[in-house]
């Protein structure tokens, strides 16, 4: 191989390499907000009638999500 199909294959290698990691990175927070989901559901579905839960959810990345859910008394 000459050296300008070596820098071409090296310089794709790495742009290949960096799409990979963010779709592995969109794949992981994918799956933890499907599970966060899923958590919410079930907690919802305890509440009893006239019931009230509040959450503050501070990710990792520094986002957060404040969420109150109210039910009313005759549901």
């Amino acid at each position: 191989m000459n050296p300008t199909m070596i820098a071409l294959v090296s310089g794709l290698g790495v742009e290949a390499l960096a799409v990979v990691a963010l779709a592995l990175r969109l794949w992981h927070q994918a799956k933890r907000d499907r599970h966060r989901q899923d958590v919410l559901s079930q907690l919802t579905k305890c509440l009893p009638s006239a019931g009230t839960l509040e959450l503050h959810d501070l990710r990792d990345d520094g986002s957060q999500l404040r969420l109150r859910i109210t039910r009313d008394g005759d549901v």
